[in-house]
Order: structure tokens, then sequence, then C-alpha cells
């Protein structure tokens, strides 16, 4: 996030004089976003590239990578698998907490995230709520990440169709 703004106003700041805004501050101040990025957007515009903040976090980022790989590397791992949610998933209009996604992002390597079945139903959600499971790999293993995901979607077959693309007979439209 430190470097958000910087990067999205080199973006915005490229498109044509009639774009309805230039930077980060003009989608503040024009109301249009999703309130659910409210509180980053405004995060991002107090912070920076170049700052100090921001390169003690390039630096922990270069540690987790090379805890990652040495970890894979010390026990012969393709990949890492975890849960991509460390709690189910908020309600629409609410802000997604503890992701564990955010290992991905945070370090660059590949990742696929498949269906791993649901939670216990609820009156919410009657089929309960979809569970994914997150897969990493080393950098530039894009092929052996697809690989591992499709060998498990047909083995388990946890993906459940919505409800939503049946018909009133319950064949899938």
């Amino acid at each position: 996030m430190d470097d958000l703004k910087d990067h999205l106003n080199c973006y915005l700041r490229e498109l044509p004089p009639d774009a309805p805004v230039h930077s980060v501050e003009e989608i503040l101040a024009s109301g249009k976003y999703y309130p659910g990025i409210k509180a980053m957007l405004e995060t991002a515009m107090t912070r920076s590239v170049g700052t100090e903040d921001y390169n003690k976090k390039l630096v922990l980022r270069t540690k987790m990578r090379t805890k990652i790989m040495k970890m894979m590397a010390d026990y012969k791992l393709d990949a890492i698998v975890y849960p991509h949610q460390m709690l189910l998933v908020c309600k629409i209009g609410e802000s997604q907490q503890q992701r564990n996604g955010v290992l991905c992002s945070i370090t660059g390597f590949p990742s696929i995230t498949v269906p791993a079945g649901f939670s216990q139903p609820t009156p919410d959600a009657p089929l309960g709520i979809p569970v994914g499971m997150e897969i990493i790999g080393r950098p530039w293993t894009e092929p052996l990440l697809i690989e591992i995901a499709y060998g498990f979607e047909q083995l388990t077959m946890f993906r459940k169709a919505p409800l939503c693309t049946s018909d009133k007979t319950g064949e899938k439209i």
C-alpha cells in the first residue's frame, strides 16, 4: 500500500484530459469509489515510496521471499498449500479481514486458489460459504501450479454451482 498513491498517480496523470480523475486525491474528493476501500485510500495518501518505512518493508519482503524459497528447497517442495482465508468471507459491503492470500502479493510469488469445500450451512448461506485453498509456488512455476490445481479440482469436485445458475427444473443453465 505504501506505493499505491505514487504508482496509481503515475497512471492517472497519463489519462486523457477529459478523464474524470487524474490523482488518488481526486478519487477521494469525488466520493466515487466503493465505500469499503475508503480507509485504504486515505491511508495510501499518507504513504510514499522512498521513505524509511517503505525501504524497511522492501527488506522484509526480501527476507520473506528468502524464507519461503529456503523452506521449499530444504523440504523439496513444489508448492505450499494453505487456506486462502483465515476467516469466512464477509458480507457484501463489509471489509475483508484476515486474508492469507496477501502472502503472494507481498512476495510476488505465483499462486492459484481453488475451491476446497464449504463451511456449515447458515440461514444467510444455505449451501455454506465457499472455502478456498491457495497454492503458492516458486517464481516462474505457474504451469506446475495450474497442474496441481487442476488435479486437485478433478479429484475432489468440491465446486458447487451457485443456485442462481439453475433453472426451475434444477437443470444447469
